[in-house]
């Protein structure tokens, strides 16, 4: 079910537990990262450089870190941590759906309001142990160190007004992973789409706007052709995730594994919060701008596209059982760690 409750909530998940001073026996090294975004994009500047830091002053600057940005080693940042051209990367599964499928359960919508609940869930499963680790994680030889789940997007369009679910229909509509289904379900065309295409997609008509928040617009320079967005109804997010390889963290001393999990786990609380404000903040910007106009739906509207999105779930778990994954057993550990936090 759809849950009506908004609550602030904190990820009791993880200890908020400040890392130690530095370490004397750690050898030095450099750890190679892959990421697929611009080195200016907050997945750098806020997510990757700020677990860099914080093992760096852990470790005396034993520890480095050589980044290459923008798909430098490759488009699909999976294949290059399990093949050992990284040693670590910003996994995005909403670009990578066929390695990382169970995965995209957090873009299934109505099970989160805020950018914290999403990640505390996310992590439920994707730690050691958990559902998604155990049956997607651990098969590929990938350990999560920290995960960002998203605030709930919007239907953000350039140019078409939505203010019904009978306004989606033939809109097509940037949706990656499993909120394409989402999108289908109420009326709209999805269309694979990166962030980094996006701007492209927009001016040539490939798409009239897509799922989104308005946090990442002025980044990716949207400003200006995303005028409209709907607000009312929660239609998932992407997740993604900065894992380790398990081959590499298994070869390193286990104080530095200490390390890193306990910078980890500082940076999956940290990003969520980051994330929740800057949406918030940039489309408050954007509206006094002039740039955005909001389009809340009613309550009675809102309900319709509720009762239209509640089959999308289903539809996503019976799709994976029929593929040979658990798609039944990830999507009821969600609802049990969505239910943990309400």
């Amino acid at each position: 079910m759809f849950k009506t409750t908004v609550k602030a909530i904190s990820l009791g998940a993880v200890s908020a537990l400040a890392l130690s001073g530095p370490a004397a026996a750690i050898d030095p090294r450099t750890f190679r990262v892959t990421q697929v975004f611009p080195s200016t994009h907050w997945h750098m500047t806020e997510g990757i450089q700020g677990f860099a830091d914080k093992v760096k002053e852990a470790t005396d600057g034993a520890i480095d870190f050589e980044i290459y940005h923008a798909g430098q080693l490759g488009k699909e940042s999976t294949t290059v941590v399990t093949s050992g051209l990284a040693d670590m990367g910003l996994l995005v599964p909403g670009y990578e759906v066929e390695k990382l499928p169970l995965t995209s359960v957090a873009e299934l919508p109505g099970y989160y309001d805020t950018a914290c609940e999403g990640t505390r869930q996310s992590w439920e499963l994707a730690q050691p142990g958990g559902a998604i680790y155990e049956a997607e994680y651990k098969p590929l030889g990938i350990r999560p160190l920290y995960v960002m789940t998203l605030r709930p997007y919007e239907v953000q369009t350039n140019e078409e007004i939505v203010e019904s679910v009978e306004d989606m229909k033939g809109l097509k509509l940037r949706a990656n992973g499993a909120m394409a289904k989402t999108v289908a379900a109420v009326g709209g065309t999805p269309v694979q789409v990166t962030s980094n295409e996006f701007y492209d997609a927009l001016a040539r008509g490939t798409v009239d706007g897509g799922m989104w928040i308005s946090g990442s617009t002025k980044l990716v320079g949207l400003e200006n052709v995303l005028n409209h967005t709907v607000t009312g109804t929660r239609m998932g997010a992407g997740s993604t995730f900065f894992a380790i390889s398990e081959r590499v963290y298994q070869s390193l001393d286990p104080e530095l594994q200490e390390i890193l999990t306990k910078a980890g786990e500082e940076m999956t609380m940290h990003m969520c919060e980051y994330l929740q404000n800057a949406d918030e903040t940039g489309e408050a910007e954007l509206v006094e701008e002039g740039k955005l106009t909001v389009h809340p739906l009613s309550d009675e509207e809102a309900a319709r596209w509720n009762e239209m999105l509640l089959p999308v779930a289903q539809q996503w778990a019976d799709e994976m059982d029929r593929s040979g994954r658990p798609g039944t057993e990830i999507l009821n550990a969600y609802k049990e760690a969505a239910d943990a936090i309400e």
